[in-house]
């Protein structure tokens, strides 16, 4: 429980820093994105990490229905955080349409699990009632 409440704080803690940065100085926060993204491998290697360490409490302790509204909830506040932009997102789409899964595969496979371990338990759950 503990190391779920500092996961949940440390989250906290860096939207409201992000939302801070972005009021104070744009410019700098887009700077420092800058610098990150331009470390494609450690981008991985950290967001695979914390996936697993994240998914591990999460899936630990939750159950996958709850799981599933949780995620459709957050969907929900980025696309409305998005449709400002939408424009821009509409060239991106288009380029990775027409790249194909070949750079999407690991979060495509992440998705499409999800997706059919969500449906499984809904159908199985209603089987066994």
């Amino acid at each position: 429980m503990l190391a779920k409440k500092i996961l949940a704080g440390v989250f906290a803690a860096l939207i409201l820093l992000k939302l801070l940065f972005l009021l104070i100085s744009p410019g700098k926060w887009m700077g420092l994105a800058a610098v990150f993204l331009g470390h494609h491998a450690v981008l991985w290697a950290v967001y695979l990490a914390l996936i697993v360490i994240v998914g591990y409490y999460i899936f630990s302790s939750l159950d996958l229905i709850d799981i599933a509204l949780v995620m459709f909830f957050t969907s929900l506040v980025v696309g409305i955080t998005l449709i400002p932009y939408s424009a821009s997102l509409l060239k991106v789409g288009g380029e990775i349409a027409a790249g194909g899964l070949g750079r999407q595969w690991l979060p495509a496979l992440i998705w499409g699990a999800l997706g059919v371990a969500v449906l499984y338990r809904l159908f199985s759950s209603q089987k066994q009632k």
